[in-house]
């Protein structure tokens, strides 16, 4: 079915764009729109044809956060108002799981404000980017929620370090400018639009080999969680063997001794 809360569009061979279409809202997060990021996510997890995802929003906004306005998810009959709450964070939360479990590597390119699940979004995307006038929020704090929504409480830590939980905890706006500097997203320039600047970033992520790509995405992910040096370079070395024996190094090695750029098959 056509997606009513988003637009995906394949910009080019290999690229995908989806961008949050509920301007009107500032593209916050609506059952709708859930359940359709979701579906487009699952989408992806076996379409090798599609390496490259660029999240974007529509209008001034990336993403204002869950849609307090909205009438939420119907509760099911004979459900617990806990079970059924539980079940509602379950769905948000799921968005991050998939958004790393896809093969594609996810480049977000943040437009404007970037507020609570939204910007948990954008922390699980794999290459980040911000425009001049976009910021960062952790906003559930300010409204009597917790910040550990929507795996906040696990990947800022990993971004910005230390920092993490005075953003957190104070639930204050990190602008674009702080953002590049504490290393949580690449400014673009100013009139550079950012759009733009992750058209050009997932080309030069199209140039590279396929499955080292797919492969590295992997390996960064588990070394986010391995416990020990030791584990993430078992990791490593399962990741590389692979990449060894493929038929992309083969041309890449073709291909620099006859100095051409090579052509990579996946």
């Amino acid at each position: 079915m056509t997606p009513t809360t988003l637009r995906v569009h394949d910009d080019a061979p290999g690229l995908r764009v989806i961008e949050l279409a509920r301007p009107d809202r500032l593209n916050a997060l609506s059952p709708t729109l859930i359940e359709e990021l979701t579906d487009q996510l699952l989408a992806l997890v076996h379409d090798h044809s599609i390496r490259c995802v660029i999240l974007t929003g529509t209008g001034r906004a990336f993403c204002a956060g869950a849609d307090l306005s909205d009438e939420g998810f119907p509760p099911s009959p004979g459900i617990s108002t806990e079970r059924h709450w539980t079940g509602i964070q379950r769905r948000y939360s799921d968005v991050v799981l998939y958004l790393r479990r896809i093969p594609q590597i996810v480049i977000a390119a943040v437009n404007g404000p970037a507020v609570g699940g939204g910007f948990s979004i954008v922390m699980a995307s794999d290459i980040r980017l911000v425009a001049p006038e976009g910021y960062f929020q952790a906003a559930q704090i300010n409204i009597g929620q917790s910040v550990s929504e929507m795996g906040a409480s696990y990947l800022l830590p990993r971004i910005v370090g230390g920092r993490a939980s005075e953003i957190l905890l104070s639930g204050r706006r990190v602008a674009a400018e702080e953002a590049d500097r504490i290393g949580l997203a690449r400014l673009a320039e100013p009139g550079e639009s950012v759009l733009d600047v992750a058209r050009a970033t997932a080309g030069v992520l199209l140039e590279k080999a396929p499955l080292a790509l797919r492969m590295s995405k992997e390996a960064l992910n588990a070394s986010l969680a391995a416990g020990s040096l030791e584990t993430a370079l078992t990791m490593e070395d399962r990741t590389q063997t692979l990449c060894v024996l493929s038929d992309d190094l083969q041309e890449a090695t073709a291909a620099f001794r006859e100095r051409r750029k090579p052509e990579f098959k996946g």
